[in-house]
């Protein structure tokens, strides 16, 4: 006599994954009276601010804007931010110098550059500041067939 077919497995229902919308995009702090130019630079763009601010004026974000919406899909944004301090305290500037970073992390992504592609160097006073204004954030490209960034 044949052996019986084995029962069907009874399986558990399927799992049901709820939709997840996109998050809003931050907000970009803009103040209209604060002081700064944005000016470019070999591969990219100085954003200077006014000292001790880390607020962008619409100039400045229309030209981080007009960075980020002409740059290739796949670019990678290094952000490198300075601010003065006094040598017997770096922690001032280098707060300052990530509000600014920060500040420009939110104007690119507020058109449409992935935070994976946006790196904050935020050095305060102690890295570089002679090369230029002291109140500042330097923002290059590295296009995305450039071997300068690979995977771990």
């Amino acid at each position: 006599m044949p052996a019986a077919p084995p029962s069907a497995p009874v399986l558990p229902p399927p799992l049901v994954v709820p939709a997840r919308t996109a998050e809003p995009l931050p907000a970009v702090p803009l103040e209209a009276t604060a002081a700064g130019t944005a000016t470019a630079i070999p591969g990219g763009l100085r954003v200077t601010f006014g000292p001790g601010s880390a607020e962008l004026n619409p100039a400045t974000a229309a030209a981080l804007a007009d960075l980020a919406d002409h740059a290739a899909k796949g670019t990678d944004f290094d952000v490198a931010a300075y601010a003065p301090g006094a040598a017997d305290d770096p922690s001032s500037p280098r707060r300052l110098s990530l509000e600014r970073a920060l500040g420009v992390r939110a104007a690119l992504l507020a058109h449409h550059v992935a935070s994976p592609h946006i790196f904050l160097h935020a050095y305060g006073a102690t890295h570089a500041i002679a090369a230029g204004p002291v109140d500042r954030a330097d923002v290059t490209l590295t296009p995305p067939s450039s071997p300068a960034r690979s995977a771990p």
